[in-house]
């Protein structure tokens, strides 16, 4: 009697398991059909899987997906490079753009917003508080409803990449060691301007050809957060890291403007709460994992050099305050680190 329950409850649960799935009628007829997503998400990133970035993007889809089943979100990395992907978010129409959602590096500023690239500018912002402090100010504002006006992007969130250091084949020590160095460098003219300012022959190579152009010495030195040193590898090609910590890394989480007017509003604010989260979640993972970073170099065999920074920000001194004389000159020196204060 009792086998005969058993039985009668395991084929119960068997036709119940096979109608949800739509292998077999329901009752009146109908066949259940599993609930296809409201919203198909796209979210591009320039970098490759194991990066900061990467790693929010996909922690964005896990939260915006767990929230509703409304949503299906695909996470794609690697895809075109920092300069090409802003174009191809733009337009309104989801065949001709990459994708909805767009995570990447400070390259929007210089397409969209020229003149509030001193976000990006070596030496300017002192740590990722004085970043956050400065976004949220009016500067912030005006630099985010540039990116919306020029871009079709608007802005969901920001990420702490962390400092931007050197890789090479010989020490960074100072000044001194810039002179006549092929630097790569992405083809962003402040940069370019500022390096070129203490002597580096310049190197514009995308993102992805880094490892390879450091590998055959067409560059012999590149510039970059831990976690892009990382993932490219790049211990691989250059045997030491000098902590010139010139620059407060950080990424730009941001929707194409026309998909977020074509869905609802509640949706909007799942969305950007997501990306908020997922940002934090990211900036925090990357405050914590910069020293594990860090040491993971050195177990690869890198050498780890402390060069003399405050020496190398003196001498590139003359060319951030000509930049904000003649292409940031939405505001000061002074005034952004006035705001570290506030």
């Amino acid at each position: 009697m009792e086998k005969g329950r058993v039985a009668s409850t395991t084929g119960a649960l068997l036709v119940a398991v096979a109608w949800v799935c739509g292998l077999l009628p329901g009752p009146g007829g109908g066949v259940a059909q599993a609930k296809k997503p409201d919203i198909t998400i796209r979210v591009v990133t320039p970098f490759a899987a194991g990066h900061i970035l990467a790693d929010t993007a996909s922690e964005f889809k896990r939260r915006l997906e767990e929230d509703s089943d409304r949503y299906l979100v695909t996470v794609t990395t690697s895809v075109l490079n920092e300069q090409t992907i802003d174009p191809a978010m733009a337009s309104c129409d989801p065949a001709a753009r990459v994708g909805e959602v767009l995570i990447t590096g400070g390259q929007p500023l210089q397409d969209y917003a020229p003149a509030y690239f001193f976000f990006n500018g070596p030496y300017v912002i002192q740590d990722y508080a004085h970043f956050v402090q400065v976004w949220r100010s009016h500067l912030g504002d005006e630099a985010q409803a540039l990116l919306e006006a020029n871009g079709n992007l608007v802005s969901l969130g920001t990420v702490y990449r962390g400092f931007r250091q050197f890789t090479s084949n010989a020490p960074i020590t100072g000044p001194a060691s810039f002179p006549g160095l092929l630097l790569r460098l992405p083809p962003t003219p402040d940069w370019i301007a500022v390096w070129s300012s203490l002597g580096v022959t310049p190197v514009t190579i995308a993102l992805g050809g880094i490892h390879d152009a450091l590998r055959d010495g067409i560059a012999q030195a590149s510039e970059g957060d831990l976690t892009q040193i990382d993932s490219l590898h790049l211990y691989e090609v250059q045997t030491h890291l000098s902590l010139t910590s010139h620059l407060v890394g950080f990424g730009i989480a941001a929707a194409n403007a026309c998909f977020l007017d074509g869905i609802p509003h509640s949706d909007v604010v799942k969305i950007e709460r997501a990306m908020r989260k997922a940002s934090d979640w990211g900036t925090q993972q990357m405050q914590s994992r910069e020293a594990a970073l860090l040491a993971s170099l050195q177990g690869h065999g890198m050498t780890v050099v402390t060069p003399d920074a405050e020496a190398i920000r003196a001498a590139a001194r003359p060319s951030i305050v000509n930049l904000f004389a003649s292409k940031w000159t939405v505001t000061t020196w002074d005034q952004v680190l006035e705001l570290a204060h506030h």
